[in-house]
């Protein structure tokens, strides 16, 4: 017997009055639930745990990326449909990267929601051609702005210049390696989606590319942002109790999406209850699992394993790569745009504040963060979340050989503390 879709639909009064006749008069096997506020989407949406989410970018409250990212951290497996009136290309962009399966606008019908359910649940991404339209025109700019980002770097690098620091240029120079890539990407489906001759699955390609680019770019967006909050003491946590082995399997999940190569072995219990800011835990175990893909060979697996201890839950990230320095590490924790490459021969390295910005987000959760190398070859990381709140982790806990992994990889754990 099949099972009915499970839908949440997150829209105002005559949104919902929209969807639901559109749904009705399809003969769709679904079920229903609405609401028309944000804060109460997620309360559902952890009760009834639907397959599909609608919703409505452009609510007051929680709304937009934020109700996107809080909805896929409470329920990693659902897929989010936006359905808005909102037609500017940042918005879509925004709401892609948080983790959106489809952009669709309210100009284009209800009926675009109902076809596009089944596709976003076959893992495809539906975008508005309108909106695909609007996101090719605004590469332009973040092509303009690369070119001059790349030439300020150059320019305020010259000996003898007032420009800009050694930091600053290294930086500039990290972001502009960072960005060509992705920029390049879009800017040759920018020319594609202009050719109106392109098949119906070409263009379902193109798009899944072009929502590639656009979740690197607007991940390098919201990694500096972070870290602007971080620097400016502005950013707060949500803390709550949260199950962390779904978020984990989440981002295990995305990981291999980017790195289809690299085998990532799970070491997961079925529930794992702490005491976080789900989004903001989301990014740390994102970031340590970004720097493990990137530094690990294709033919070695990524490790990633959590467990609860008398201290709160610790989770280590181990990758099986030439490993890095501790001099290296210690620098990459304590400050921002530390890469652990050479920028002129960037092969792997992003733009160098993964593990700054992990260590900042553990330590403002009163966790611990600290890095160890692996007998075997690589390096692993590791942070500890305190079991309550209000408690600060001091020194990392004590962990037996059964804790620390597999018989390759016991070691005797160094002193050495990178809180």
């Amino acid at each position: 017997m099949v099972m009915p879709i499970k839908l949440l639909l997150c829209d105002t009064a005559d949104g919902l009055a929209q969807l639901q006749y559109a749904l009705l008069k399809s003969s769709s096997d679904v079920e229903t639930e609405a609401v028309t506020d944000g804060f109460r989407a997620v309360d559902v949406a952890a009760r009834i745990q639907p397959d599909v989410v609608v919703v409505e970018a452009g609510l007051t409250g929680l709304s937009g990326a934020e109700l996107v990212r809080r909805l896929i951290a409470t329920v990693p497996g659902t897929k989010v449909i936006c359905w808005t009136s909102l037609d500017s290309p940042f918005t879509a962009a925004e709401m892609i990267a948080a983790g959106t399966s489809g952009y669709l606008l309210k100009s284009d019908g209800p009926e675009v929601v109902v076809r596009a359910i089944r596709s976003v649940l076959e893992g495809n991404v539906s975008i508005s051609p309108r909106v695909a339209e609007l996101l090719a025109e605004g590469f332009a700019d973040p092509a303009r702005a690369y070119r001059e980002l790349n030439t300020a770097a150059v320019e305020d690098t010259k000996p003898g210049g007032d420009g800009l620091t050694s930091a600053k240029a290294d930086f500039l120079a990290n972001v502009s390696h960072e960005l060509r890539t992705p920029i390049t990407v879009a800017k040759g489906i920018a020319y594609v989606l202009r050719n109106r001759g392109i098949s119906e699955e070409e263009r379902e390609e193109f798009l899944d590319k072009l929502n590639d680019s656009l979740e690197k770019l607007m991940m390098i967006v919201d990694e500096m942002l972070t870290i602007a909050e971080l620097e400016q003491g502005t950013l707060s946590l949500k803390l709550t109790e949260v199950d962390l082995a779904p978020l984990i399997r989440h981002a295990a999940d995305e990981a291999h999406r980017h790195y289809p190569i690299i085998e990532i072995q799970r070491l997961i219990p079925e529930r794992l209850p702490a005491l976080a800011d789900p989004v903001r835990i989301s990014e740390v175990i994102r970031q340590l699992l970004d720097n493990a893909c990137r530094y690990s060979p294709e033919d070695r697996p990524v490790s990633i394993r959590a467990r609860t201890v008398d201290e709160g839950v610790v989770l280590s990230v181990t990758d099986r790569g030439v490993g890095i320095t501790r001099e290296v590490v210690a620098q990459a924790f304590n400050e921002a745009f530390t890469t652990g490459e050479d920028i002129l021969r960037k092969e792997r390295s992003g733009i160098g504040i993964g593990l700054h910005m992990a260590r900042r987000l553990v330590l403002q959760h009163g966790g611990i963060i600290w890095a160890d190398p692996v007998p075997a070859g690589g390096t692993r990381v590791s942070f500890c979340l305190p079991a309550h709140r209000g408690e600060k982790i001091l020194t990392p806990p004590k962990l037996s050989n059964e804790d620390i992994g597999p018989p390759d990889d016991r070691f005797d754990r160094p002193s050495i503390n990178w809180s």
